[in-house]
Order: structure tokens, then C-alpha cells, then sequence
């Protein structure tokens, strides 16, 4: 089971905290920048035995950023967006914006800059309205499955073959 599912987040309900915050919030130990599989995992059972320690009686876990942070303009909520993740490096916001007017014809109102990890990268994309987000992601083809969060996502495949997910803001029914 994913520690991170039995907490909750400060003022989102339906987010799951990072490992960053789970172990800033219930151990106030501060994660390393780098990677590292063996911490986590220790890190995770750390969080974990205080969850089972307070019977499960914990505080919201407080994100360590503000949603400001995410995006670069006002205005929206929770159900404006999509995200796009697994993008190749070789993509730009602007390759985002293309693909998804190519594949449903509703104008993004807002992508922001792709945050690159190790080998791919990943992109809130924001609409003028929830109903446009959910039009978006509703006319993309492809299966629609839930990811490990229960939340709907789409592969929709590149020119070169490869693919991008496409995630909903919203839970899946």
C-alpha cells in the first residue's frame, strides 16, 4: 500500500502528498534532492508507523509549495485542468497546445512550462472552465484508464510513436 493514500492534504481533498511532504509534515525530516530508493522506502515506513502510532488520527499534510506555484495566471479550480506527463524532452508547451487542438479542437487557456525529470517531463494544462477540461480529455481517443491515484488518463500516442498520458483533474466514476 502507498503511505501516501492513507493521508490526506491541507485544502485538497482529492491529492495525495508527496513523499517530501509526508515526512516534513509527520517526522519533520527534510528529503534529500536527490533520489534515493532505500530512503524512501525507510522514510515511508517512518510515516507509516506514525499513522498506525495515532490510530490513524493525523493532521492534513501542508504541501510545501503554493498552487501559485503550478501556474502562471490567476483564476480557476480544481477541475480546470489536465495533466500531461511523460512528455520527451524534445517537446516544448507549445507541442502541448498543438497536439491537444489537433486531437479535440478546445483551445488550452494556459500551459505551463514542462518540468523535466530524469528522462521525461510533465505539464498542468489549464482551460477557461472545467467543462472545457472535461471536453478535452472526454474527446481524446484512446482506452481511458485509472491511474494508481483513480483518476482517468488517456496515452495518446506522438508522431515519432512514442506517447504522452493525459490525466483528468477529476476522479474516475
Amino acid at each position: 500500500v502507498d503511505s501516501a493514500f492513507l493521508f490526506k492534504v491541507k485544502d485538497a481533498h482529492n491529492a495525495t502528498p508527496s513523499l517530501k511532504d509526508l515526512a516534513m509534515s509527520t517526522l519533520g525530516k527534510t528529503m534529500p534532492d536527490t533520489h534515493d530508493s532505500v530512503n524512501d522506502a525507510r522514510t515511508a515506513l517512518c510515516c507509516l508507523q506514525s499513522y498506525l502510532e495515532k490510530d490513524g488520527n493525523v493532521e492534513p499534510i501542508v504541501r510545501s509549495f503554493s498552487p501559485r506555484r503550478r501556474r502562471t495566471s490567476g483564476g480557476g479550480n480544481g477541475g480546470d485542468h489536465l495533466l500531461v506527463h511523460r512528455i520527451p524532452r524534445f517537446c516544448k508547451p507549445e507541442h502541448i497546445t498543438q497536439m491537444l487542438l489537433a486531437h479535440t479542437f478546445v483551445q488550452p487557456k494556459e500551459v505551463g512550462e514542462i518540468e523535466f525529470g530524469s528522462s521525461t517531463g510533465k505539464v498542468h494544462v489549464y482551460f477557461s472552465s472545467p467543462d472545457h477540461a472535461n471536453l478535452a480529455f472526454e474527446t481524446l481517443s484512446g482506452d481511458e484508464k485509472p491511474d494508481k491515484t483513480g483518476r482517468a488518463q488517456k496515452r495518446v500516442y506522438l508522431r515519432n510513436g512514442d506517447y504522452v498520458h493525459v490525466r483528468s483533474s477529476t476522479k474516475s466514476k
